[in-house]
C-alpha cells in the first residue's frame, strides 16, 4: 500500500464539475471518511509498533526479574569465598522454600533401608499383574515417554488421589514419586510425601540425596576436568535450576560440556536466560563442548518468522550466537540478514569467539570396564537405538543371562522403546538366553510393560 492511499487519497480523475449537488456532497463525505479511515490506519499501525514495543520491553522485563531472583537467592546461600560468575537461579519460589523447609522437619531424620525410595519394590507378582491391567497407569507412562509431562503428571494425581486401583495402588503412587524425582519438583515430592503418611500410615519415601535429575541434576565429568551440564526438555524459565548447576559447575572447572541433546520445546523466555548464561561463560573465558547446539538452532529457528516481531529478539540472538560459537560464519551470515529485515537493524557482524568451542554429537557411551557381567544402560535413551544394540549385542554374546542394569536410566521415548524391543527380540529368541531388565524406575517399567517388553524379558523394580 502506497503512503498515498493509506490517508485514503486515490488516483484517478477528479469529478466532473457538472454533477449534482448531492452527488458533491456525497463524494465529499465518502472524501472526507477516507481520510479519517485512513487516519485511523495510520494510528492502528503506530499502536501495533508501540504495543509490540511494549511487550518486548515485558518479556524483557521478566528475564531480568528472573535473574534478579536468581541472584538474589544465590546471594544467600553462596559460600563467602565465592564471589565470580554471576550466572544466577532460583531453584524455586521463595515462598515454596518456606514450605519445602516445613516438610523436611515433618520427617524422619533416619529411616531403614525398606523406607527409602522404592521401600515396596519387592511387591507380591499380584499387584504387577494388576498393574498392567490398568490403562491410566501405561498410558501416564507412555506419555511421560512422549515428553507430555504436565498431562502425565496429571493423569497419576487423578489416579493417586481419586481413583479405586486395588493392588496397583502403591504402584501408581511409587510412579508419581518418580515422576518428581526424574522432573526435579523436590517441593512436589515432599508433599507427596505426606499425602502418602496420611494414607498409608508409614514412613513415606525420602527425597534423594543425590538424584540424577533430567532437569537439574546437571553434573557428570568428562575426561576428568569438563564438567556436563545437561539442559531439559523445555527451554524455558523452568532451565533456572540448570543454569544455577552450570554456575556452580563454572566455579569448579574451566571446562564445560553443554548438552541441548533433550530440548524440544524452546519458548522466548528460555532462549533469554540461556543467552545471558552463554555471554557470561564467554566473558569468563570457559572451554565449552557444545553437544546438539545445531539442532537446538533449528528448533528456534521453527519458532520464528522473518519480518515478524516476536516479543523479544532473544531468540534470534541466542541463534547468532551459538553460530559464532560453531564457527559457522555463512549461516550466520544468513540468519543475520533475516534478523536484520525483522527488526529494521543493521545485521550484526561475525566475531569467532575468543575462548576454545568445540562441537559435537550425543553418543551413548558405556564404559568397557562396566560391561563385565551387567550392561549398564544409559540415562536416556532416544531416537535411533543401533548404536545401544551393538553394545547389548555384544554382551549377550559373552553373557547368559543378559543382565541390563537400569539404576541410572531415566526415560525411555517413546518410539525408542519400540526399536528396543525390536533389537531385543531376536537376542530372546536364542536357545537358553534370558534377558532381565533390573532396577528400573516405575515409569520405565510400566512403558515397558505397555510396550511388550515384559514378553522377551523379566523386569525388576528398583530396590532404592
Amino acid at each position: 500500500m502506497g503512503i498515498f492511499s493509506l490517508f485514503g487519497k486515490k488516483g484517478g480523475k477528479k469529478e466532473d464539475r457538472s454533477t449534482e449537488k448531492s452527488s458533491s456532497k456525497n463524494t465529499r463525505s465518502k472524501s472526507g471518511n477516507s481520510v479519517i479511515g485512513g487516519f485511523q490506519d495510520s494510528e492502528i499501525f503506530s499502536n501495533s509498533i508501540i504495543a509490540q514495543r511494549h511487550i518486548a520491553r515485558a518479556t524483557e522485563r521478566k528475564i531480568d526479574a528472573i535473574e534478579f531472583e536468581m541472584s538474589r537467592d544465590i546471594v544467600k546461600t553462596r559460600p563467602p569465598a565465592v564471589t565470580k560468575f554471576d550466572i544466577t537461579a532460583p531453584t524455586q519460589p521463595l515462598e515454596q522454600k518456606h514450605l519445602a523447609m516445613d516438610f523436611q522437619t515433618t520427617l524422619p531424620m533416619a529411616l531403614p533401608t525398606d523406607y527409602m525410595l522404592g521401600q515396596h519394590s519387592e511387591m507380591s507378582m499380584a499387584a504387577f499383574a494388576q498393574s498392567e491391567s490398568v490403562p491410566v497407569l501405561e498410558e501416564a507412562a507412555i506419555l511421560f515417554a512422549s515428553g507430555q509431562n504436565q498431562v502425565a503428571e496429571q493423569m497419576l494425581i487423578s489416579a493417586v488421589h481419586h481413583q479405586q486401583l486395588g493392588n496397583a495402588t502403591e504402584i501408581a503412587w511409587q510412579m508419581l514419586f518418580d515422576f518428581y524425582r526424574l522432573t526435579n519438583d523436590q517441593y512436589k515430592f515432599e508433599s507427596l510425601s505426606l499425602d502418602y503418611a496420611n494414607k498409608f500410615e508409614t514412613s513415606p519415601p525420602l527425597w534423594p540425596e543425590h538424584a540424577n535429575n533430567n532437569d537439574a541434576e546437571a553434573e557428570t565429568h568428562h575426561d576428568g576436568t569438563t564438567i556436563g551440564v545437561t539442559f531439559p526438555s523445555k527451554l524455558d524459565a523452568g532451565i533456572v535450576k540448570v543454569l544455577e548447576k552450570m554456575q556452580q559447575s563454572a566455579l569448579k572447572s574451566p571446562s564445560l560440556r553443554l548438552d541441548f541433546t533433550r530440548v524440544k520445546e524452546v519458548d522466548p523466555i528460555g532462549c533469554g536466560l540461556l543467552l545471558r548464561a552463554i555471554k557470561q561463560l564467554k566473558k569468563s573465558g570457559h572451554e565449552l563442548m557444545l553437544v546438539s547446539a545445531q539442532a537446538m538452532v533449528d528448533k528456534i529457528r521453527a519458532i520464528l518468522e522473518v519480518g515478524r516481531r516476536d516479543e523479544t529478539e532473544a531468540p534470534w540472538l541466542l541463534i547468532l550466537e551459538i553460530l559464532q560459537l560453531l564457527h559457522l560464519e555463512k549461516a550466520f551470515e544468513e540468519v543475520s540478514m533475516d534478523y536484520c529485515v525483522t527488526f529494521e537493524v543493521s545485521p550484526p557482524s561475525f566475531e569467532a569467539p575468543k575462548n576454545k568451542v568445540i562441537s559435537s554429537f550425543p553418543e551413548i557411551v558405556v564404559p568397557e570396564e562396566e560391561m563385565s557381567d551387567r550392561f549398564k544402560m544409559p540415562t536416556v535413551v532416544e531416537g535411533k537405538t543401533e548404536a545401544l544394540i551393538k553394545r547389548i549385542n555384544e554382551q549377550a554374546a559373552h553373557h547368559n543371562p543378559l543382565v541390563l542394569d537400569c539404576s541410572q536410566l531415566e526415560r525411555v521415548e517413546f518410539g525408542a522403546s519400540a526399536e528396543l524391543m525390536n533389537g531385543l527380540a531376536p537376542i530372546a529368541s536364542k536357545s537358553g538366553m534370558t534377558i532381565r531388565f533390573e532396577e528400573v524406575n516405575y515409569l520405565v517399567m510400566m512403558l515397558f510393560n505397555a510396550m511388550g517388553l515384559k514378553n522377551i524379558a523379566s523386569i525388576s523394580a528398583r530396590k532404592h
